[in-house]
């Protein structure tokens, strides 16, 4: 027996055990892909439902968020037409008010201009004889200063 003969035994043995190890590995790797397969697939069918769910629950949110979106529209809305009526009834309201304080402003001031020319008037006046003096005959009847008596 020659050494070439031994080391083509020996060649021929590790081959023929790394082929019984290849497939003990790929049986191994057959019943891995196995379960992930049943794994993936338990997975799958629990996950299709929640997910069916949850797209049936953002369905019912976006509703939801279009129905509130209305109602913030509304409520502008209503806000809206409800500052213009306060400013109708606010306008509405304080032009007779402003009317009766302009009103009462002027006649204040007429009346205070009356009283101020009657006192001025009053001042100007001549003094009517006393009862406690006796008329002086030689005196000259009091005469009228140009536009004393014409006061309006």
């Amino acid at each position: 027996m020659h050494w070439s003969d031994v080391l083509k035994a020996a060649l021929s043995v590790f081959l023929v055990l790394t082929g019984f190890a290849l497939a003990y590995m790929f049986l191994r790797m057959a019943g891995v892909f196995t379960g992930l397969a049943k794994s993936v697939s338990r997975v799958t069918d629990e996950v299709v439902p929640i997910l069916s769910k949850a797209q049936t629950t953002m369905d019912g949110v976006n509703r939801e968020i279009d129905r509130v979106d209305e109602i913030m529209v509304t409520a502008v809305n209503g806000a809206k037409g409800a500052e213009r009526t306060l400013q109708t009834i606010s306008s509405a309201a304080t032009a007779p008010v402003r009317i009766l304080t302009g009103v009462a402003a002027g006649v204040k001031e007429g009346i205070a201009t009356f009283v101020a020319r009657r006192v001025a008037d009053s001042k100007n006046a001549p003094k009517p004889p006393s009862a406690e003096e006796p008329p002086d005959s030689t005196a000259a009847p009091p005469t009228v200063a140009a536009g004393q008596g014409d006061a309006p």
